[in-house]
């Protein structure tokens, strides 16, 4: 498997598909590691991650160019992704120094007198990682390192048309000290029979996945009863009430609106905005992402790149007609060339169409007038989604209402839902996913529990 890229020419090496004879070697390894890891001391895994994040750091630049040419994400962002994967490194390689139990009260009742019981959190066992095309070195980072640090043996399988990010860090990870085989790689088809074998294994203690929620149904459906993280995706609303610094509001939405060509677990598709201002804040966002300059991603002027393939672009393309055909209005954007899709506004869009209650998973917002306060609370639940939302207000009785009655994961004030340090909690609710990401949340996730209790 080589991918080429179209835009400089670059040619990568040479994959191969990994087939069952692979996928039953790896899985054997991924279990010896696993013994060699949970005996690992913390200080040693955090300098073994504290390596690999140095590494990336020294390399960012060339992994900033893999991101482009394998994704097609403008290289400025590409480079934001390189640097936060270094730094999700660090905080595993830091947090891998601060796993800890607590001590339980055992006389709170008659039966429990002379006794004394502490826990631990202990690794769970191999881990098998899912991971998507759109931050295809990052997301591989969230999984990898807090398994990692808390002492698994971890086996990714990377989004096939963005395979190189997470093998590049594979091989850092290979040179970091940590015992051999504790991360793997195995690449190819995503539904094929390799991701179905460690899908079926008892060997396999856990899956992580970030992708749709449609694979995740048949995901859980294959693999049983096993530990689960699951991030999967979202339809974000941002509210902009009548106080809003709408100077600080344009920018940051359009930038939460066509980063990275909208394909974004927490894109901002839905701008909803109250009716005194919203003439005046659709002029500004339709002025701003008419500034927007599509092209190569490897220039360091572009803000819109190609999305992940032809049938992505194709897909939006007859979402927004679709929409058109039914009344909704485009106020910028709407056309597609090849795999290019312009930035796209859109208003009038009614809430019987897909495109309201779909994750669009490109560069297209919605624009939306609310009247009052329920009108936009009402509007904003209204998606089988919840990861993140965003509202933009100076009254803080407003703010504290929207963070009471949002159904998200997370919600921002004063920012749009396209925001994530990487050790805070993030996920979401409804069919948003499962469990929490963020390194010190997600090592919760792939850690278990172990009671002591001793008696008098």
């Amino acid at each position: 498997m080589i991918v080429k890229n179209k835009y400089s020419g670059d040619q990568f090496i040479e994959l191969k598909d990994t087939n069952l004879v692979d996928a039953e070697t790896t899985l054997n390894r991924a279990k010896k590691a696993f013994q060699e890891m949970k005996e690992l001391p913390s200080f040693e895994r955090y300098e073994a991650l504290l390596r690999v994040s140095k590494e990336l750091e020294n390399r960012r630049e060339e992994f900033a160019k893999i991101i482009s040419n394998e994704a097609g994400k403008p290289i400025k962002y590409s480079r934001g992704e390189a640097r936060r994967a270094s730094i999700t490194m660090l905080f595993s390689a830091e947090e891998s120094k601060r796993i800890y139990g607590e001590t339980i009260p055992m006389d709170v009742e008659s039966r429990g007198k002379n006794r004394y019981a502490y826990y631990n959190r202990v690794p769970i066992g191999p881990v098998f990682a899912i991971t998507p095309f759109n931050d295809p070195l990052n997301l591989v980072a969230h999984k990898v390192g807090p398994a990692l640090a808390a002492g698994n043996s971890i086996v990714n399988k990377p989004a096939s048309l963005t395979p190189y990010s997470g093998y590049r860090l594979n091989e850092i990870v290979n040179n970091s000290g940590l015992p051999e085989y504790a991360m793997q790689t195995v690449v190819g088809s995503g539904g094929g029979e390799v991701t179905n074998y460690f899908l079926n294994s008892e060997d396999v203690k856990m899956v992580t996945f970030t992708g749709g929620v449609e694979a995740a149904d048949r995901l859980i459906k294959k693999a049983g009863i096993k530990k689960y993280s699951m991030e999967l995706g979202s339809n974000s609303p941002v509210i902009v009430w009548n106080d809003a610094d709408l100077e600080l509001a344009t920018d940051a939405i359009v930038d939460a609106a066509m980063e990275s060509q909208g394909q974004n677990c927490i894109h901002s598709q839905r701008i909803l905005i109250h009716r005194e201002i919203y003439d005046d804040l659709s002029k500004r966002l339709v002025e701003k992402v008419a500034k927007l300059k599509v092209g190569d991603p490897l220039d360091d002027s572009t803000d819109i790149g190609p999305m992940i393939a032809e049938s992505e672009a194709i897909r939006v393309e007859k979402e927004v007609n679709n929409a058109v055909t039914h009344g909704a209005e485009v106020l910028i954007g709407g056309k597609r060339n090849g795999r290019f899709y312009q930035p796209t506004l859109m208003a009038k869009v009614s809430h019987d169409m897909g495109l309201w209650h779909n994750e669009i998973f490109g560069p297209v917002s919605i624009l939306q007038p609310i009247e009052d306060f329920e009108d936009a609370i009402t509007m904003a639940n209204d998606v089988p989604y919840g990861l993140q939302a965003g509202i933009y207000t100076n009254n803080l009785d407003i703010a504290m209402k929207a963070i009471q009655k949002l159904d998200f994961g997370a919600v921002l004030i004063n920012d749009t839902s396209d925001f994530r340090v990487d050790v805070m909690p993030f996920g979401g609710m409804k069919l948003s996913g499962l469990g929490r990401e963020g390194i010190r949340f997600a090592i919760e996730e792939m850690t278990e529990i172990k009671l002591a209790i001793f008696r008098k």
